[in-house]
């Protein structure tokens, strides 16, 4: 594969990555994150995903932020 090629490769896993955590804080958000709290809530899900899970979709993303609303409720609107 040419240097061109991984480069290209690398932009785009780049712009995915940055979507994928766009799509996520609209997740956090719809789900009732303050906005102060954003990257906070972030981290704690990123921190709190199961490592040893090898599927990860719709159910695994909303028990994981059904997990965040348990282990960290101060960063939810009451």
């Amino acid at each position: 594969m040419s240097k061109e090629r991984i480069k290209e490769l690398e932009e785009e896993i780049e712009e995915l990555s940055i979507q994928l955590s766009d799509m996520l804080c609209v997740a956090l958000h719809l789900s009732g994150i303050k906005e102060s709290s954003m990257q906070e809530a972030l981290d704690a899900y990123i921190e709190g995903l199961d490592e040893q899970s090898l599927e990860y979709g719709v159910q695994e993303i909303l028990q994981n932020i059904e997990n965040l609303k348990q282990t960290h409720p101060q960063f939810f609107v009451k």
